[in-house]
């Protein structure tokens, strides 16, 4: 099997991200720009330590849930991601907002949220397949803001059938850990494959951040599949 990138969402400390890094990680994903809006967000300088100490040895990644166009070109202005990921309401910000922060932004690129189980998920991929350089699929769970980081699974079906409907690379999200990253390779035939919550500590280790072996552990079962 070809390569499968390995991405890691979580980042929230230069410790973090040595961790993802040292173990062979490919993207490393960072939340940041929306203080004060959305809990667990870093600030600019927070992301911005982060993203010079890994420098160019991992591509970073940079989400955002806002859907004012204003305030994201802000955000990629101030400290710009190797990719931005929308991860926000979809329906809040559409194809002709994605072209014009492409526009504002030259060079951007752009990795898209689907909501893999809204039942307009087909439409949203048809739709941004053009202004999208990647798509993130993942599971939207109510009490969540924006898309994805609930650890919640979805169909995998749904996944293998949006990756054989688009020529956008797709990497796949929701409640990917060790355990289970192995079966939906096979199932997806994915570009790559994230993980969040099941990389972190457990809370009952009351410990925060990534954990070392989780981390590990889910990419040493992405090598296993890739050596098939």
């Amino acid at each position: 099997m070809t390569k499968i990138i390995k991405q890691i969402y979580g980042i929230k400390s230069v410790a973090d991200a040595e961790v993802v890094t040292g173990l062979g990680a490919d993207h490393l994903g960072v939340a940041y720009g929306e203080v004060g809006k959305t809990p667990g967000f870093l600030d600019f300088e927070q992301a911005r330590e982060i993203f010079e100490a890994v420098g160019n040895r991992i591509i970073k990644v940079g989400l955002t849930v806002a859907f004012d166009l204003e305030e994201i070109v802000e955000m990629v202005s101030t400290l710009m991601p190797d990719i931005l990921h929308l991860s926000g309401d979809i329906a809040k910000f559409s194809v002709e907002n994605v072209k014009k922060l492409k526009a504002r932004v030259p060079g951007l690129k752009i990795m898209q949220a689907i909501p893999a189980n809204d039942p307009a998920v087909f439409q949203y991929v048809k739709e941004y397949e053009a202004v999208s350089d990647y798509f993130l699929i993942d599971t939207v769970a109510q009490g969540i803001v924006g898309i994805g980081a609930s650890g919640l699974t979805h169909d995998l079906q749904i996944d293998k059938k949006i990756v054989e409907s688009t020529t956008v690379p797709c990497i796949i999200a929701g409640g990917l850990g060790a355990d289970n990253v192995a079966e939906a390779i096979r199932v997806v035939h994915p570009y790559g494959v994230d993980s969040l919550t099941k990389t972190n500590f457990d809370r009952s280790t009351g410990r925060v951040g990534k954990d070392p072996l989780k981390v590990k552990a889910f990419i040493d079962a992405v090598r296993e599949v890739e050596s098939e």
